[in-house]
């Protein structure tokens, strides 16, 4: 006899790929969670959640992605999965995840696309929040200098993009480059 006939479950009840389902939202969570969506709301730029294995960070950053309403918010969700990403990379899949059709191959010429595609997307009303988990595989200066670059494009004080990095303690290091 299995255990799940033994306890009388429907399905596992431990998985380590994240569900949704099983969210439980503790008062640490739902504080991240507010000040994660404060920043995606007010344009700030640049928000960090740094915790350890298994503390929820991959978590939280679907919930967020769910709660920023498709009326409101260009989003997408990036996950990164090993360590030889190159900024070239990073900047056309953010450009294509943004909705830009067809990314060139040249950097000057995608941040062009990416700077008129924040442009339209802020001409609507819309804030674009790029969410990227495991930001501590982002390990490289060439990749820190292009989100500084992207987080310098601004309309009247106010950031066309927000980055919202998730990672674990290791971003610390990955930012200080």
């Amino acid at each position: 006899m299995s255990y799940l006939d033994y306890y009388r479950l429907q399905e596992q009840p431990f998985s380590i790929s994240v569900d949704n389902r099983f969210y439980y939202d503790n008062q640490q969570h739902a504080d991240a969670l507010v000040r994660l969506f404060y920043a995606a709301s007010e344009r700030k730029g640049l928000a960090i959640l740094v915790g350890d294995v298994g503390t929820g960070k991959t978590t939280l950053a679907r919930r967020l992605l769910d709660q920023l309403d498709e009326t409101q918010f260009e989003s997408a969700l990036l996950i990164i999965i090993h360590t030889a990403i190159t900024s070239q990379w990073l900047l056309k899949k953010i450009s294509t995840q943004l909705g830009v059709e067809h990314p060139a191959d040249d950097t000057p010429t995608v941040l062009s696309q990416l700077s008129g595609r924040l442009m339209e997307l802020f001409d609507q009303g819309k804030k674009a929040v790029v969410l990227i988990d495991e930001a501590q595989m982002l390990n490289s200066r060439e990749v820190m200098e292009e989100f500084r670059g992207i987080l310098n494009m601004e309309v009247d004080g106010q950031k066309l993009i927000t980055f919202v990095l998730f990672g674990l303690p290791a971003l610390d290091s990955t930012l200080a480059l």
